[in-house]
C-alpha cells in the first residue's frame, strides 16, 4: 500500500498551524525516521496534519513537516496490538505513509492518535471527501469509533 521507503525527503519548513486553521488534537511526538530522533509537537487538523520539531531540534537541522489528509495511504500500528512487541525493545509506534515516504512517529498515548486520525478521517467522509486510508491495528477499539 505504502512505501516502505523511511528516508525523508528534502522539503522546506512546512507551515506551522495557521490562523483560524481548526486543530483536533495536538500534542508530544517523535520522529523516529533516521539516525536521528526528532522531538516536538503534532498537529491533526481537518485538512492536514503537521509535525513542528523544537528549537534545539530545529537547530540541529529538522525540519517542520506537513502531511496533507488527502495524501496519506495507510496508518499503521507497529506493533499490530497492544500486547505485541517491537524486536529490539523498541517502543510501539505509527507509521504513517505517504507515496513518497513512510514517517514513524511515537506518542504517548499512541491508540488515541490513531483513534483521532480515524474520527476526523470519518468526518471527512460526511462532508464530501471520501478519501480514507487503510488503518492496520488490530486489539485496540475505542467506543468513539463504534457504529451507533
Amino acid at each position: 500500500m505504502g512505501t516502505e521507503n523511511r528516508k525523508l525527503p528534502r522539503v522546506s519548513n512546512a507551515d506551522k498551524p495557521r490562523p483560524g486553521e481548526v486543530i483536533r488534537k495536538q500534542g508530544g511526538a517523535d520522529l523516529q525516521n533516521g539516525w536521528l530522533g526528532r522531538h516536538g509537537t503534532f498537529f491533526l487538523g481537518d485538512d492536514r496534519a503537521v509535525f513542528v520539531p523544537t528549537i534545539l531540534d530545529m537547530l540541529m537541522g529538522a525540519k517542520r513537516r506537513e502531511f496533507l489528509l488527502d495524501e496519506i495511504v495507510e496508518i499503521e500500528r507497529l506493533p499490530r496490538s497492544p500486547d505485541g512487541i517491537i524486536a529490539g525493545a523498541k517502543r510501539p509506534r505509527m507509521i504513517l505513509s505517504t507515496n513518497e515516504c513512510a514517517y514513524e512517529f511515537m506518542f504517548g498515548d499512541l491508540d488515541a492518535w490513531i483513534d483521532a486520525f480515524q474520527i476526523v478521517y470519518r468526518h471527512r467522509v460526511k462532508h464530501g471527501k471520501p478519501h480514507e486510508p487503510v488503518v492496520l491495528r488490530e486489539g485496540s477499539t475505542s467506543e468513539l469509533l463504534m457504529e451507533l
